[in-house]
């Protein structure tokens, strides 16, 4: 395939598109960023919609045609492009691989948004008076979202959901753990598309301090230390003006 123009439509601080950042990359391929600030609800606007009708980050442009959900955005990207393989060759190890991206998924990123919620967005709203708060909500063109991040900058945290969460990543981190007692990496002796969707799970339990949650599994500890010395892992993370919480960037 020529080259074509691939632009990514993310936002700094989403897990899903440090996921889809990591994997372009790792795979050496150029993009044009295009930045969809959560904090403005410029994801949901008619433009960004009519790329992407699920109205969350990230999407990808490739030569105008858009490919939305990161595990697909993923698939696609190392199919589509030249650079090193990231899927395995073998057919048990690729149905590994999708195991896990699945689990990230499913488990993983709905675990995630706890923490994320009550430790991370929650402080951070409730420092708002409430005529900030009023003013800045205002903006929200759902009524029902309005609501919950009125009740979430003034009501207390959540602990039986992050205690849900902690049950959540151990069931994950065990599987994860088994996997790596056997191979160097998730999915089989290469590093594979499974890494790169577990891998921005280290970042936000370090911004949650979490990764005590870590502790217990040797062999994924030493995962996440390989993880956070990839030159892409570096790339990949956002920078302090693009983290959650700098709503007024």
């Amino acid at each position: 395939m020529g080259i074509k123009m691939l632009e990514l439509y993310h936002y700094g601080d989403s897990l899903c598109s440090m996921k889809a950042r990591l994997c372009l990359l790792e795979k050496g391929v150029d993009f044009v960023s295009r930045f969809v600030d959560l904090m403005k609800w410029e994801h949901l606007t008619d433009d960004y919609k009519s790329l992407n009708p699920n109205s969350v980050v990230p999407t990808i442009v490739h030569d105008g045609v858009p490919i939305i959900e990161s595990t697909v955005i993923n698939q696609y990207v190392d199919e589509v492009f030249d650079g090193p393989k990231l899927t395995p060759e073998d057919p048990v190890d690729r149905a590994k691989m999708r195991v896990f991206c699945k689990m990230q998924d499913d488990i993983l990123h709905p675990a995630i948004q706890k923490p994320t919620f009550n430790l991370l967005v929650k402080p951070q709203l409730s420092k708002k008076s409430d005529d900030e708060l009023d003013e800045w909500l205002s903006t929200h063109p759902l009524e029902k979202s309005r609501k919950l991040f009125q009740g979430a900058a003034r009501g207390p945290v959540n602990n039986e959901a992050l205690e849900e969460a902690k049950t959540q990543f151990n069931f994950v981190f065990n599987r994860m753990e088994e996997a790596l007692t056997e191979t160097e990496w998730l999915s089989g002796s290469t590093y594979s598309l499974a890494d790169i969707a577990c891998a921005p799970i280290l970042d936000r339990l370090g911004q949650c301090e979490w990764l005590d949650l870590f502790s217990p599994f040797p062999k994924l500890s030493s995962w996440g230390e390989k993880i956070r010395e990839r030159e892409a892992f570096k790339a990949m993370r956002p920078k302090d003006k693009q983290r959650l919480g700098n709503w007024d960037s």
